[in-house]
């Protein structure tokens, strides 16, 4: 194994945890959102507010770092 590919892995996997950080905090302060507006009778619009969309495009970029550190596990060199 190369040390160029552990440390391409290692960098790739912090980067990828770390997304999957903020994804996670995105994800927490869209759910207390939507609770207040579930208790306001107003659900529909959930999909409306800025933390329903930071929370997509925080688990857009979480599956994207997740996907870069795939293709570098996948191209592990064979010796």
């Amino acid at each position: 194994m190369s040390k160029e590919w552990t440390v391409a892995v290692a960098a790739a996997e912090a980067a990828a945890l770390q997304k999957q950080v903020a994804e996670e905090d995105a994800h927490e302060r869209f759910k207390a959102v939507r609770t207040e507006i579930e208790v306001g009778g107003r659900s529909a619009r959930v999909v409306d507010t800025p933390e329903f969309h930071s929370w997509m495009t925080a688990r857009h970029e979480s599956d994207e770092a997740w996907g870069a550190w795939a293709m570098i596990m996948d191209a592990k060199p064979t010796s």
